[in-house]
């Protein structure tokens, strides 16, 4: 059976969805609390949510490309050979895998669930669920799906987005992990010691030492 077309946006409207929800939620559940806090930094956080939105944008046209004109999807690539059904059923494996990821952790966050870091600071620590497995599982699930869109059409555009994904979260979750500190302190030290930033967990001898 050939694998859908659409499934590669589908993911994203999926996430992108589930993210405006979230955000509407925290925003009425707290009206001091700002969610949303792209579009007002300078420096490198502001350089980096540019660059996010751009990386979105390589992954929105992309996935356009393979469900609409897949005919210019063939003229940007995939290499010969590189594309088969059944890899875009692993990628599409993939998407759901990630996009469930995304949507249990924002579930998970409850009220601390932020896009960027406000002037504020962020929330209450979260440490339960996913998060016990994965200090970032969000930005592990974003990853992953950029990872699955090259995999589904491996052109300039998916390697492109891809790679921006990778280092755009690596900056970013180091500017978060920063602000938690700052507000946490010895609390997500002891967490950090114990779960691993993009996924894994250490014994409590090991956290011990580490701490």
């Amino acid at each position: 059976m050939t694998s859908p077309t659409w499934i590669p946006l589908a993911a994203l409207a999926v996430i992108v969805v589930s993210s405006v929800l979230r955000l509407l939620q925290v925003r009425g559940g707290d009206a001091r609390v700002k969610a949303y806090s792209f579009g007002h930094m300078s420096g490198v956080q502001g350089a980096t949510e540019r660059l996010w939105r751009a990386a979105v944008l390589l992954f929105v046209v992309s996935a356009a490309i393979t469900w609409i004109i897949p005919d210019l999807e063939l003229l940007i690539g995939p290499p010969p050979g590189s594309w088969t059904n059944a890899l875009r059923w692993l990628a599409a494996a993939m998407f759901a895998a990630c996009v469930l990821l995304i949507v249990i952790a924002q579930v998970q966050m409850g009220a601390s669930w932020r896009i960027g870091v406000p002037a504020e600071g962020p929330g209450a620590l979260v440490s339960h669920g996913i998060f016990g497995w994965s200090r970032n599982p969000i930005f592990l699930g974003m990853v992953g799906a950029s990872v699955a869109m090259f995999i589904w059409a491996p052109t300039i555009l998916s390697a492109a987005g891809a790679t921006a994904a990778w280092l755009l979260a690596s900056i970013q979750i180091r500017i978060e992990e920063e602000a938690l500190l700052g507000k946490h302190g010895d609390d997500y030290r002891s967490y950090a010691s114990r779960v691993g930033r993009w996924f894994g967990r250490r014994s409590e001898r090991r956290a011990g030492s580490a701490t």
